[in-house]
């Protein structure tokens, strides 16, 4: 079993936590209860291989993962699409996978791959809202976490990050050891006018299914947190890509 960081409520990365499992169950650290305590005598039909941990109710209010399979509530499509072009100041985003299933990659993809140009047609839509708005006076910037040793899909993504920047994206990476210190959580959210979360949701294999959107001033601000130490210590693209060329 393998486990995602979802949030925290110590304030030092500490306990209590909150993940996700690879199994389609939550984990949560907490404290230990003293055995002796009468809280065991209320628990009902504890097993042997179970036990209780007491956690701040704030911390599931803020932190329990939502079941995206399913889930109306996720925005998609045009209604996703448009958070690009109504925000006002500033559009950052935490990228955490080390692959994603977008369908209008897939031949692009595999392109890079195999050595031939990379047709970017697919991609003027964006790069076009891009320039847009960063000329405009927008930001918009991310950064993405990435394993000592690159992905297919993220040398792919950073021949990409070439386009990015040259339409006005700020684009910036971070070790995956730094992210761990600083307790960056393992999922990928964008930050709207430091007013609007995104977080998004995938299936497995990377696919989107949609963006849950949390306006809660206290979740809001954590997440703001967490990106700022991501982009005090991520590594500009122009110095990332000498040190990785992606072929």
């Amino acid at each position: 079993m393998r486990l995602r960081f979802i949030g925290s409520t110590s304030g030092g990365g500490g306990c209590p936590s909150v993940y996700e499992t690879d199994r389609g169950t939550v984990v949560v650290q907490g404290w230990k209860l003293d055995p002796d305590d009468q809280a065991y005598g209320d628990v009902r039909d504890m097993a042997d291989d179970e036990d209780v941990l007491e956690v701040p109710r704030e911390l599931l209010e803020r932190f329990a993962p939502k079941r995206a399979e399913g889930n109306t509530g996720l925005v998609s499509g045009a209604a996703f699409d448009e958070l690009f072009t109504t925000f006002e100041h500033t559009a950052r985003r935490l990228e955490t996978r080390t692959h994603y299933d977008i369908e209008n990659e897939r031949e692009s993809f595999t392109q890079f791959l195999d050595g031939e140009e990379v047709d970017l047609a697919w991609f003027s839509p964006w790069l076009g809202t891009m320039r847009e708005q960063t000329t405009a006076g927008k930001t918009v910037a991310r950064v993405r976490v990435v394993p000592p040793e690159l992905t297919d899909y993220l040398r792919y993504e950073l021949h990409l990050a070439e386009s990015n920047t040259a339409a006005g994206e700020d684009i910036r990476y971070l070790n995956r050891e730094t992210a761990n210190r600083f307790v960056l959580p393992d999922r990928d959210f964008w930050l709207f006018d430091s007013s609007t979360l995104a977080v998004l949701h995938f299936t497995d294999e990377g696919h989107l299914l949609g963006a849950e959107i949390i306006t809660d001033p206290a979740v809001v601000v954590e997440h703001a947190r967490w990106l700022d130490a991501a982009f005090h210590h991520a590594q500009p693209f122009r110095e990332f890509v000498k040190e990785h060329p992606p072929r």
